[in-house]
Order: structure tokens, then sequence, then C-alpha cells
């Protein structure tokens, strides 16, 4: 049984609805899912910048209907990949960014191959985490619509007929149905956080339950290991900081589903 240890880390003010979290080189990146920047904090320094995206208005606290609907973002050692959810039509999108050079790209297409290929509905179809591998993508669907699909879909660009949806069985916390929110790759293991939120939607918002920490191999071989996080958050957003013989150390960001914008990130220490 893992310990799990959950405390405040440090607080950013100017960042509304946190979607998902990189730690790099002693800077978090993080997107926001009504937002058209990635947020740039470098933690000596304590200074906030931003990048855009995009150009729209406003370019913050974007209307639901018209958000881009960040919900990952995920970095390979080169470059920062952040993807839309896709559960509506204006939410298909990746962005690629090198820190200097904002490419968009139309996901719609892949989107589409893996919602057909595995027969997910629109309504079924969110996107919160995804991992990219050396030969592969894997797409952490959230179980929130009518169906209660939370799945791993393993995407593999050059060799489309190789990809698989593999179900990943989720507890429930205080009742209510957990759903992937994100995930990062540690070694040969990801590490996956869930939210408890009482809505069967994927667009609108419930009520919070909790959050949970999972563990699978980046192979998908076994069932997941899932432990429950200390207190009531609906974590977004996962990253490693610190990894040592004794311990793992995220950083965790949340979406309070408020219009504050003092943004907590959390340190949640992982043990024997």
């Amino acid at each position: 049984m893992l310990k799990l240890i959950l405390e405040a880390f440090i607080s950013i003010s100017g960042i509304t609805a946190a979607s998902g979290i990189v730690y790099h080189d002693n800077q978090l990146h993080i997107v926001s899912d009504n937002s058209n920047y990635i947020y740039s904090y470098h933690l000596t320094g304590q200074k906030l910048s931003k990048t855009a995206l995009q150009q729209s208005h406003p370019m913050e606290s974007v209307a639901k209907a018209d958000k881009l609907d960040l919900e990952s973002i995920t970095f390979d050692g080169n470059h920062y990949y952040l993807y839309g959810s896709g559960s509506t039509n204006n939410r298909n999108n990746r962005f690629i960014w090198d820190g200097k050079t904002i490419i968009k790209e139309d996901y719609s297409k892949i989107y589409t191959f893996l919602m057909e290929t595995f027969h997910i509905s629109k309504e079924d179809f969110n996107i919160e985490g995804v991992v990219h591998l050396k030969d592969k993508i894997l797409f952490f669907n959230r179980g929130n619509g009518p169906q209660g699909i939370n799945a791993v879909l393993e995407y593999h660009p050059s060799a489309m007929d190789q990809s698989r949806c593999i179900p990943i069985l989720l507890p429930k916390l205080n009742g209510i149905t957990t759903g992937f929110s994100d995930a990062t790759l540690v070694g040969d293991d990801i590490y996956f956080i869930a939210t408890a939120e009482d809505a069967k939607s994927t667009y609108l918002d419930g009520e919070i339950g909790g959050s949970i920490l999972g563990k699978l191999p980046s192979d998908l071989s076994t069932k997941a290991e899932t432990f429950e996080i200390p207190e009531k958050h609906k974590f977004e957003g996962i990253t490693l900081k610190e990894k040592t013989d004794e311990e793992l150390v995220f950083l965790l960001c949340e979406d309070s589903d408020s219009d504050d914008d003092n943004l907590t990130i959390y340190s949640l220490k992982v043990s024997n």
C-alpha cells in the first residue's frame, strides 16, 4: 500500500481553470481549459509569463461554447504537446511548442478515427490526458459521458491497424464514479489521476467527490492500482517533480470550477 501526503506547494496568481501541467528545468508549464495561452512559471524568479496559442477575443475566460478546452500537456524532451478534449467540434486542436514557436494542428481526423474504430460516441469522447511513447500515443478518455467509458486509447500513427482500446475499471469515491483527468510517464510506469464528479456529461461540471492516484505499466499489461488522494480536490493535471529510491514527488493542479485566478499547485509525496 502506497502512502500519500498532500501539501500546498505554491500559489500562482493569474491562472483560472488549470487543466494540465509539466515540470521541466525549474519551470512549470500550465494549460487552462478556458484560455488561449500556455502559462510558464519560473520557480526561482517567481515570475509568470504566457505565450499565445492563437488570437481571439477574449484570450482568457473564454465562454464554454467557444473555448479550445485544452485538457492535456505532455513533454517529449524537445517539444510540448497540448491537446483539446475533442468533446465538441471546436475542441479538436493540437498545439506543438518548442519554447519559441507555436504550431497548430487540426486533430479532428485522428479523433474521428479513434471514435469510429472503438465505437465511442461523440457524447462519450473526452480526452483528458495524453502520454507520448516511442511509437505510439496513449489517450486517456474520461468516462463522464452517458456510457462511462474510462479507457486508454493506444494510437499508433505509423501502424494505425495496431491501435487498440483498453477499458480501465476505476473505483467510486463517496459514491461518485471517477474518471481520468491526466497522466504522466515515470520510467516504465504511468501514473494517472482521476476525479469524482457527479455529472454524466463531457460538457457540464458537477459536484466534486475527490480524486485518486493510479498506476499502470506503460504496456498496459496489468490492471490499474488506485489510491485515494487526501482531501476533496478536482485535480486536473499531474507532473513528476522528483524521484528518489524512497519516494516520488508529483505536482498537481486543480480546476475549482470558479473564476478565482489564484491557482494553488499541490505536491503529492508517494512512498511505500
